[in-house]
């Protein structure tokens, strides 16, 4: 057992973020995201209503996003479950993010939005969640069929646009890096083919 968990009294509060993807047409996705704060046992709220323990937030943002350009078409929002009913007032708040594009400054943008009283501090946490899961939603939908390269590098445009959501985003993703390398390769072989 874990020397920290022999620490730990009964478990008094879950948090689950589940992400999925669904392909919308050839063009779209649509990425679905669930926040749920479970407490574990009664509570009280920090005015003094007690509540029994079970979901004080179950959220969802639905976002349907353009693949392309990873540009974010439509939001839905659905609060199933919130503490307050004042809470349903930030229903139509991330309206402001539609032709947002999921890229890098992502999270930074998205809290310039949507951070303080502008929202829900709990939406906004699934939103930037849905960021980086949205890119390998998208990514997933279209390693279902494999890659025609020499059609996807034509428009340079977009080759660059899909180097640069790629370009020092993590470890393995570095410039100087094998993974980087390797598609820079594949980019240039390619290239060459067609010359």
């Amino acid at each position: 057992m874990s020397r920290l968990m022999q620490m730990a009294a009964d478990k008094a509060h879950e948090r689950t973020i589940t992400i999925a993807t669904y392909p919308a047409g050839d063009d779209k996705v649509i990425v679905e995201g669930r926040l749920v704060d479970r407490r574990l046992k009664d509570y009280y709220l920090v005015t003094g209503e007690k509540r029994p323990a079970g979901d004080i937030h179950h959220m969802i943002i639905r976002l349907l996003v353009e693949i392309a350009g990873f540009t974010i078409e439509d939001v839905e929002v659905e609060l199933a479950a919130v503490p307050r009913d004042e809470c349903n007032d930030v229903l139509e708040t991330l309206d402001v993010i539609k032709g947002e594009k999921i890229t890098k400054g992502f999270s930074a943008r998205m809290k310039s939005l949507l951070g303080g009283t502008k929202s829900c501090t709990h939406l906004l946490t699934l939103l930037i969640a849905m960021g980086p899961a949205a890119l390998q939603g998208v990514f997933s939908s279209r390693a279902q069929k494999p890659m025609e390269m020499a059609s996807f590098i034509s428009d340079p445009g977009r080759a660059r646009f899909f180097m640069k959501t790629l370009l020092n985003t993590c470890y393995v993703w570095r410039e100087d890096g094998p993974a980087m390398k390797k598609l820079k390769d594949t980019i240039e072989a390619v290239r060459g083919k067609e010359s």
